[in-house]
């Protein structure tokens, strides 16, 4: 059971992989303390895991970064739960940053 650490609270459903990065802007003037929760169908969820995004900055953590050695991350999609006590903008990142993009065939 979590303690929530604000009343802001939004969730990202779009299917996070393994390796994505979330993007977290803290607009406020405020720290912001967050908490994120990843749920994969099947699992158990993971979290929550706390993070302190400084007034005005960002931070962009991975899965990966915030699980230890003792849970895996989850090899299927994921969903986020994102909680904090001032608002921050919330933005996923696809790990495959160098895929090759879709090209217009030449005419």
């Amino acid at each position: 059971m979590s303690t929530m650490v604000g009343n802001w609270k939004m969730a990202i459903t779009d299917g996070c992989m393994p390796g994505d990065q979330l993007s977290l802007f803290n607009i406020s003037s405020a720290t912001a303390h967050v908490e994120l929760t990843f749920c994969a169908e099947g699992g158990q969820p993971l979290g929550p895991f706390r993070l302190i995004v400084p007034a005005q900055r960002t931070q962009s953590p991975t899965l990966e970064d915030l699980v230890d050695s003792d849970s895996p991350p989850p090899s299927l999609p994921y969903s986020v739960v994102v909680v904090s006590d001032t608002p921050v903008l919330v933005q996923a990142h696809p790990a495959a940053q160098d895929a090759p993009k879709w090209r217009r065939p030449a005419a």
